[in-house]
């Protein structure tokens, strides 16, 4: 359980830093992050975390690349920020 909540702590600072810069700022550094919290989403078998991160990782490497614009990163950026905020919220 503790590891969960390292999870999605690291989650909660990453959304929060990336609102801070604003989601047209999303970098390769931010899909090797989430490459690794994914990873641990995966071991820690939470699969819709993975399936929102994954949302996440696609949306956000097209935009860091240059290839689309940030609509579809917004929604699934707001759908795993929603997701961590609920769990940081039942952790209290």
């Amino acid at each position: 359980m503790e590891e969960d909540s390292g999870l999605i702590q690291q989650l909660s600072d990453w959304s929060e830093e990336l609102l801070l810069r604003g989601l047209s700022q999303f970098s390769i550094r931010d899909t090797q992050l989430l490459e690794q919290l994914d990873a641990n989403a995966q071991r820690l078998q939470m699969h819709f975390l993975h399936e929102l991160i994954i949302g996440v990782l696609e949306a956000g490497r097209k935009v860091a690349l240059g290839e689309a614009q940030d609509e579809r990163l917004l929604d699934q950026f707001c759908r795993l920020s929603q997701y961590v905020q609920l769990s940081v919220q039942s952790q209290t």
